[in-house]
């Protein structure tokens, strides 16, 4: 029991906010362990640390030192990064992050200021600047049903893997999406930001424990004076930072570095998981919100050092494996991914690697990894090289036109390069590298749904390919899971619709216009986009789909025999009609369904894990 007399020392104005997921709307455990060294009844006076008070350190004990000084204050810097690095607790999360980045952004701030941004002190003027901002950008409701979420140069198909999947392993809610969107939009009109690749993935972690307007005030943070502490905020700024990358990879780890640059992982486009989406396709969610915690206070300085002793680790455990079997920049991610996901990998026991000092000398100790200071001029260094070679380095490497792996059976409907070039550019990173190996073939199997059921069983990701009989028109979808008989819909965003000729145009699952209205305008009863993502396709023994369209229509459709089709406009893809405006059902020619194999030892993709049972 507390002492009433010290409950009524409380200024309510001085209790620190709670946290809020903003983005799924799940509950926040607000139980704070003991003996965490995190403040049980965290104020402006105890500090949400819970750090012993002198006299000339009454508030923001939290954050004490990292806005400068020396001496006592230096040891609270230390002591507090040092608890970050264990862990905030989820209730004292929004609290945290947003004095984290305040006092790392205004160092000159008093301790006293900065730690009322995460108190009640701060509530009334965050929430009214808030509110100013979205009557600016959205003076009518119909301007937020209209907008879309943006992607700041992250790229099509990593947003939709960050609004699917990624935060949080199911869909974000509509509710979620729309609160992204308004602070994405605000970020891109407001503050002037257009090219941030790690923006959305920072907005998703900052919305999971904070309301809209702290979210955006800590990213407003973030971005003061144009520094690159926090994010990238220019295709220059991101360029550095990839080089900055490599550079560490070299001086840190050369062997790990001599891989990576074998495969290109320490090209930009390959250092997309690190850079571009903050390590979310390569740890636990659990450990991302660990890195989130350090990240707040330590800026981009934390990426670097996580990133780079990630892939050391990764690299020691995947051995000679990465050399034989590992060809291409995805599949060394996947190997990463599954170290970080392995009872092998101890997040604790990698953070104190990472963190660690060496011996020298035999009395003085440095810093495996490079401090602060020298990540830093490094960066500003290598923005010049980025200037230079921005023009010549494009973010995306050139694509060229998928291969083929001739078979017994003649490939006619891919045969020529243009068309494969397409697919390239529209498949996921991961098959842009490959073959196309022909599966099924109504010239040779017949015109069967069960032969096509057959012949698609032994691959999950396919292209198929039809012709409009008597005509040069070619159409087809992209399969993300094996087609088979299942009326009640599977697949996932990755699918996508095309046409390849004419006027070769893919059209994939997008999130913009989220809400499709029911016939009796019931709200409850409104269908949403990214709930029909596990609805994308749909077989039967009489037909196969994709798309989901209105009055039972879908986006491309096959009938039972294979010879008629239908196309229409689907809630999912957008699309137009695939072969002409008004021309919905037509005559079916050729159709041929292909697989994928891989370059490197001409396996079919699915079929080959070089990583299976290395961490079992």
């Amino acid at each position: 029991m507390h002492d009433a007399d010290d409950l009524i020392e409380i200024n309510p104005l001085d209790l620190f906010c709670s946290s809020l997921d903003t983005l799924r709307g799940t509950s926040i455990d607000q139980i704070i362990p003991p003996n965490s060294g995190w403040s049980s009844r965290p104020n402006a006076g105890s500090g949400v640390a819970g750090l012993p008070s002198t006299a000339a350190q009454t508030t923001n004990n939290l954050l004490a030192g990292i806005s400068g000084g020396s001496g006592a204050y230096r040891t609270d810097r230390d002591e507090i990064q040092s608890m970050c690095r264990r862990g905030i607790p989820p209730s004292l999360k929004c609290a945290a992050w947003i004095i984290n980045v305040v006092a790392a952004a205004n160092p000159s701030m008093s301790k006293s200021d900065c730690d009322d941004f995460g108190t009640f002190r701060k509530v009334r003027v965050i929430d009214h600047g808030w509110d100013l901002t979205l009557k600016s950008l959205f003076p009518d409701e119909s301007d937020l049903e209209r907008a879309e979420v943006l992607d700041f140069g992250v790229g099509h198909d990593h947003l939709m893997n960050i609004m699917l999947r990624d935060h949080g392993g199911r869909p974000i809610p509509d509710k979620g999406i729309r609160s992204l969107t308004k602070v994405l939009h605000a970020a891109r009109d407001s503050l002037g930001l257009e090219f941030c690749p790690l923006l959305p993935d920072v907005s998703c972690l900052l919305l999971s424990y904070m309301p809209e307007s702290y979210a955006y005030a800590t990213i407003r943070q973030m971005v003061i004076d144009d520094s690159s502490y926090f994010l990238a905020i220019s295709r220059v700024q991101h360029l550095s930072w990839c080089k900055t990358f490599s550079d560490l990879m070299k001086r840190c780890f050369p062997q790990t570095a001599a891989v990576m640059e074998q495969i290109g992982a320490l090209k930009p486009s390959g250092l997309e998981p690190i850079l571009k989406r903050f390590l979310i396709p390569l740890l636990r969610r659990k450990h991302v919100l660990r890195v989130m915690d350090i990240y707040t206070g330590e800026g981009a300085h934390a990426l670097f050092r996580i990133g780079t002793t990630l892939c050391c680790l990764a690299h020691a455990h995947l051995g000679d494996t990465i050399r034989e079997c590992c060809d291409n920049v995805a599949l060394f991610w996947e190997g990463v991914r599954r170290f970080a996901h392995s009872k092998h990998f101890r997040f604790d026991i990698f953070l104190h690697q990472a963190y660690g000092v060496q011996k020298s000398f035999r009395i003085l100790t440095r810093p495996i990894f490079p401090r602060y200071d020298f990540v830093a001029r490094l960066i500003s260094n290598n923005e010049a090289w980025a200037e230079e070679n921005q023009s010549n380095l494009p973010i995306h490497k050139d694509k060229k036109a998928l291969g083929l792996r001739e078979g017994r059976l003649p490939i006619v409907l891919a045969k020529h390069s243009p068309e494969r070039l397409c697919l390239a550019e529209w498949l996921p990173p991961s098959l842009q590298s490959t073959r196309l190996e022909l599966i099924y073939s109504s010239s040779h199997h017949g015109r069967s749904i069960e032969m096509f059921y057959r012949c698609c069983s032994s691959a999950i990701h396919t292209v198929t390919i039809m012709e409009v009989l008597g005509t040069d028109k070619l159409v087809g979808m992209y399969a993300s899971q094996t087609w088979h008989n299942n009326p009640d819909g599977y697949g996932d965003g990755g699918c996508f619709l095309f046409r390849l000729n004419p006027n070769p145009e893919c059209f994939k699952y997008k999130v913009g216009a989220s809400r499709v209205g029911s016939f009796d305008n019931d709200e409850l009863e409104n269908i949403s986009r990214l709930d029909d993502a596990g609805q994308l396709m749909i077989s039967s023994g009489t037909f196969i789909s994709m798309g989901v369209g209105e009055g039972g229509a879908s986006g491309l459709r096959l009938n039972e025999d294979l010879t008629r089709g239908s196309t229409s406009k689907s809630i999912g893809f957008d699309n137009e009609e695939l072969i002409a405006e008004g021309q919905e059902v037509f005559e079916v020619g050729l159709v041929e369904v292909y697989r994928f194999i891989r370059e490197v030892d001409n396996k079919p993709v699915d079929k080959v894990d070089p990583w299976k049972g290395m961490f079992d």
